[in-house]
This record gives structure tokens, C-alpha cells and sequence, in this order.
């Protein structure tokens, strides 16, 4: 359970001012980013459907370095009396520690607010709203939502929407009543590190005040030509035949087309669940080439597989942990076996037969448990290679239970991921005249010495 600190923006009359403005927040925001929120929030008239049942989901990082979900919903009348609902929005403001143990993923994190009935509507509205306690965690990849949208679109143009996203100023995606499912397919088809890097609405209207990075539309052909008028935009209508040659697709977008045509969802799944450090929406295109490359190598050496339905399971009802799995982990099993010597055997094979099965052989590696172990893993590896000497403590007393918890594959991508962090604090241990620090640099060598040596002879 972690708090997280919230506000609500909406037209209220309050000692302050009347009229819309950041109604009532928890103490733990900052100024900054409460002063961000303000010039942020929609207003009237803001929600781009006018529908009762009209909303919008939010996301976009804050000065402080933490990030706002929010979601804005048409909540009665405006005090003034004036005509249409009154604009309500709630924010939730959740650190970089609490959003990735949802995957960097917002609409993870509206699900989990709204299972926790987090989300209401204040009449009035509190000036000091009390800190929310959010539960749980996600798996990387909602792979029935990326079923439905497959089974909606054409592959090749949820791709072609994944490289505009990602590679223009702003984006206005339509997709009709699906406009909200795309930009939350959207953001299942990137892995959790870039997407920090996206920021978005699903229903509200374009404006300058709010430079997101991708924004929802309406069905209107005249608000198209509108916001393709404005400075920095595309538009993108996937309701309309794509006119003219199709959109070269980079090497991400191409795998992105590649998984939805061929329903192989769960290959997204295992190669979001690896963690990698330094990855960025840059990092993508080649990313994408060489998982293309492991998958022809796969199927050319017979492990095609068959299509995986949106329950993770082929059709036949067979493992789902067959090719696509194979393909997504081909590196995590080439950094295992190096830990065995050469042709994969010696000393580390026998230990590893005589290792007592595993629970997590039993368990979706994907699930939410599993995940939760790897970030709490997370969190105390860094705060030891940091120098926090209770999570040194901390990290003795847990990795031997994670280690006999988890499997080897995921242990070994877990080091490998670690011994890069590692190399990169050593690089960075440079003082400003040039001299080195190995501060930093022995406590990283005493965590390593630890996640590498446990209590076997295999290392």
C-alpha cells in the first residue's frame, strides 16, 4: 500500500476565488506542481463529447519529477449557473517508484484508483483533501485490449499509429467510439520505460495551454481541418481508408504489426516484463529489428507456434510458452548460459538440477505477483548501490527468498540488468578535476558480490 497525493481542479466559489481553479489539494503536493495543475486544468466546455457520460483520461509529468493520472468527467452544474456541466477533474499524483509498479501505465492506474473508489465527485469541494492509499500493481501488457483493437484495425495501421505517436510534436488520433481504447492500445504497444515519455488525453479538446503529446478526437471533419491548421500537428483518422502507398514503418512499429497480425501477444508481455535501465523511445527502432530477427531465427529452425488468443493460450489449448516466448527471452537465456560455461554445461547445469522446483514455475511470470517481487527487487538493489545502508540489510535478508521464488531465466536477466547499472555508476564515478570516486563504485561491487553468490558454487 503507498500514498499518493491528489487535488481537484473544477468551478467552484471558495475564499480564494470563484470560478475554475485547484479547488482543494492534499498537503503533500507541491507548489509547483500545484501552480502546473492550475494553468492545466480544463474548464468549461473542455470535454471534447458533450454526452453525460462523457470523460477523459490524463497523463503528463509534473516539475517535481513525479507524475499526474487524472481523469475529468462532466460533474452537474456550474455554481454560476451558466449553461452545460460543470468540468470536474480529479488528479492523482504518483512518484516514479509507485508508477512504474504499474507499469508506467495511467489507465493501470485509474483502474486500480476506481477498484479502490478513489475517484469521486466532492461537492464541495474539500480545500484540504486527505492523501490516497493505492494498492496493488499491473502486468505490462493488456493483451485483451490488444485483441480487440486487432480485431478492429489493421495491424499495419495501429502501427503506423504507434511510429506518428512517437515520432511527431503532437498527434490527434480519431478513431471514432474506439478513440479512447486506441491511445490506451497505444501506450500497451510501447514497453513501460518510454512510455514516461508520452503524454496524452482521450477526450479532451486541443489546446495550447495543455502541450501533450497525443490528443483524442471527435468524428468531426471540421475539427480536423482545424487542428491540422495548428502549429506542430498531425492528425490521424483511423475510422477513413488509408488513402495512397502505406506509411514505411521503422523497425518498432514493424514488430508492433507483426505481433498484432500474427496475435502474439504474449511475446510483448515477456519482453516488457525485462527491465531495462537506460531505454528510451530512441532505443525502439533497433530494439524492434533485432526481435524480428530472433523471431525469422525461431520459426526457421521450426518453432513457429501457433496464434496466441487473448487468454495467453494458443488455440489448441497448448503452452503458451512456446515460440513467441522462446523468441521475446532468446537473450535472456544467452545471458544464463554464460553463467554456465561453454555449451551450457559443468558445474552451473548440475547445480541448476538439483535447485528444488520453483513456485514461480507454477505462476504467470507476467502476473502481478511476480512483478511486485522484481520491483521491491528493484528498489533495494538501487537504494544499496546508492549507499543506503538499511537497504543493504534489507536487500541480505530478501534475495535469498527471491532467488529460491523466481525462475533462473529471469534470475540471470535480473543480474545481467543489475551488472550493467553497475558498469554505468563505475563510468560515472568521476569527480569534477577528473578524479575517480570508488565510493559508489565498492558499495555497487558489494551488491553484486551478493546477487551473485548465492550460496551455490554455479557463479
Amino acid at each position: 500500500m503507498t500514498n499518493i497525493e491528489q487535488a481537484v481542479f473544477t468551478s467552484a466559489r471558495t475564499h480564494r476565488a470563484a470560478g475554475y481553479q485547484l479547488a482543494g489539494r492534499s498537503p503533500g503536493v507541491a507548489d509547483a506542481d500545484a501552480r502546473q495543475l492550475a494553468a492545466w486544468g480544463p474548464s468549461h466546455d473542455s470535454l471534447r463529447d458533450p454526452g453525460s457520460d462523457a470523460g477523459s483520461i490524463n497523463f503528463h509529468p509534473l516539475p517535481s519529477g513525479a507524475y499526474c493520472v487524472s481523469r475529468t468527467v462532466p460533474a452537474g452544474s456550474e455554481y454560476s449557473g451558466r449553461g452545460g456541466p460543470r468540468v470536474y477533474t480529479q488528479y492523482l499524483i504518483v512518484s516514479p517508484e509507485v508508477l512504474r509498479r504499474f507499469a508506467n501505465n495511467a489507465f493501470s492506474i485509474v483502474r486500480a484508483a476506481v477498484a479502490g473508489g478513489m475517484l469521486e465527485v466532492f461537492d464541495p469541494v474539500p480545500e484540504q483533501l486527505p492523501p490516497l492509499s493505492l494498492v496493488g500493481a499491473a502486468v505490462p501488457v493488456d493483451q485483451n485490449l490488444l485483441a480487440r483493437l486487432a480485431a478492429q484495425f489493421a495491424p499495419d495501421r495501429i502501427a503506423a499509429l504507434v511510429q506518428a505517436a512517437m515520432t511527431t510534436d503532437c498527434l490527434a488520433v480519431a478513431g471514432g467510439e474506439w478513440t479512447a481504447d486506441l491511445v490506451a492500445g497505444l501506450v500497451n504497444c510501447l514497453p513501460p520505460l518510454p512510455r514516461t515519455e508520452l503524454s496524452f488525453t482521450t477526450g479532451l479538446k486541443y489546446s495550447s495551454r495543455r502541450p501533450l503529446r497525443v490528443v483524442g478526437l471527435s468524428s468531426d471533419p471540421a475539427e480536423h481541418r482545424w487542428i491540422a491548421q495548428q502549429s506542430g500537428m498531425t492528425v490521424l483518422d483511423l475510422t477513413v481508408p488509408q488513402e495512397g502507398a502505406p506509411v514505411p514503418l521503422d523497425g518498432w512499429s514493424q514488430l508492433i504489426s507483426r505481433v498484432l497480425a500474427t496475435r502474439h501477444y504474449s511475446l510483448l508481455a515477456t519482453e516488457f516484463s525485462k527491465r531495462r535501465f537506460e531505454l528510451t523511445a530512441g532505443d525502439l527502432h533497433a530494439l524492434g529489428l533485432q526481435l524480428l530477427e530472433e523471431i525469422e531465427a525461431s520459426e526457421l529452425r521450426g518453432g513457429s507456434g501457433a496464434a496466441i488468443e487473448p487468454n495467453g493460450l494458443p488455440p489448441d489449448g497448448g503452452s503458451s510458452d512456446s515460440a513467441p516466448r522462446r523468441a521475446a527471452s532468446a537473450g535472456v537465456r544467452r545471458a544464463h548460459n554464460a553463467h554456465r560455461g561453454a555449451g551450457g554445461s559443468g558445474k552451473g547445469a548440475a547445480v541448476a538440477t538439483r535447485r528444488p522446483a520453483a513456485p514461480s514455475t507454477t505462476l504467470d511470470p507476467d502476473s502481478p505477483e511476480i512483478l511486485e517481487r522484481l520491483e521491491r527487487l528493484d528498489d533495494l538493489v538501487y537504494a544499496a548501490m546508492d549507499g543506503q545502508g538499511a537497504a543493504m540489510e534489507s536487500l541480505r535478508a530478501y534475495w535469498p527468498k527471491v532467488a529460491a521464488e523466481l525462475e533462473e531465466e529471469i534470475l540471470a536477466e535480473s543480474r545481467e540488468q543489475y551488472l550493467r547499472y553497475a558498469m554505468s555508476i563505475w563510468e560515472g564515478c568521476v569527480d569534477p578535476d577528473g578524479i575517480r570516486n570508488p565510493g559508489r563504485a565498492v558499495r555497487a561491487l558489494d551488491v553484486l558480490c551478493l546477487l551473485f553468490n548465492d550460496g551455490s558454487d554455479s557463479y
